[in-house]
């Protein structure tokens, strides 16, 4: 009995030995699973765009970017900045001919009555809020810094209703100086689809692209950004087929059309129509 009892014992042995190299065999044969935390689509959209190509497609597309609300002078420039916050161009470009025919220097807006000027701009939306920056816009410059907007962005943003964006876009787009890149909320969705950041944060933002882009570029890259990402990078429905950043991006949803060259030669055109009127920078 004791030796049918071990040769049982000693079979179970060769039987569990012979199960494991089995299963190891089985294992070395059946094909790996891909890894579900990093799909191979996913790695490819995680690749940064070349920012000179980005730079070379967009100098074409956009030869001469323009500021897209109208004025004649960086005080003008100032106040419709403060009053397109929440707003649009376009709804803004309707109300300052109003604003500057009734108070066309800084003097007069700063000592105008706030009820009328809340009647004015209403339309813009946050009207009140808007009143009270622009009388006090108006009234710091003439007190502080002789009826003149400030040259540099420490003293810009000293004035009411200036932050870091306002002063890109009026150093930028009235005196030529290059402090930094405007991050609006077109710029922002075209950087980020495109890889340049991956910030949502404006000031990162700009930090970032500051740091990939020549400062000689800062003011021309602000507004073809911009202009891009407000008619053909759009939210909702981005335009990738005839975009001409459509190979170096990351997030596109359609393949081109046709090259490049030819695609970036018909937002030029667009954006050549667009621009009649305003001031290019």
């Amino acid at each position: 009995m004791k030796r049918i009892a071990k040769r049982a014992t000693r079979r179970a042995k060769v039987a569990g030995v012979m199960v494991r190299v089995a299963k190891k065999i089985v294992a070395q044969v059946k094909p790996r699973r891909k890894s579900s935390t990093t799909p191979a689509k996913k790695r490819a959209s995680s690749k940064r765009a070349d920012p000179g190509d980005i730079l070379t497609r967009l100098l074409q597309a956009i030869p001469e970017p323009h500021v897209e609300l109208a004025f004649e002078n960086p005080w003008q420039l100032l106040i419709a900045v403060i009053l397109s916050a929440q707003s649009t161009d376009r709804r803004v470009n309707q109300v300052t001919p109003d604003v500057f025919s009734r108070w066309p220097n800084p003097a007069a807006l700063a000592g105008a009555e706030p009820a009328e000027v809340e009647e004015v701009i209403k339309s813009t939306g946050f009207f009140r809020n808007k009143t009270k920056a622009i009388m006090g816009a108006s009234a710091m410059l003439v007190e502080r810094f002789g009826a003149q907007v400030p040259r540099s962005m420490r003293e810009l943003c000293e004035v009411p209703g200036v932050a870091r964006k306002t002063a890109n876009v009026v150093l930028g787009g009235a005196y030529g100086i290059a402090s930094g890149i405007v991050i609006d909320t077109h710029a922002a969705r075209v950087a980020g689809r495109l890889r340049l950041t991956k910030h949502t944060d404006p000031p990162k933002i700009e930090a970032d692209l500051c740091d990939l882009f020549a400062s000689e570029h800062w003011i021309g890259l602000s507004h073809r950004l911009v202009l891009h990402g407000r008619y053909v990078c759009t939210a909702r429905s981005p335009a990738c087929s005839s975009c001409p950043l459509n190979e170096l991006c990351p997030a596109r949803v359609a393949p081109a059309e046709d090259s490049w060259q030819e695609r970036a030669g018909r937002e030029a055109a667009e954006m050549e129509e667009r621009a009649e009127g305003f001031h290019r920078v």
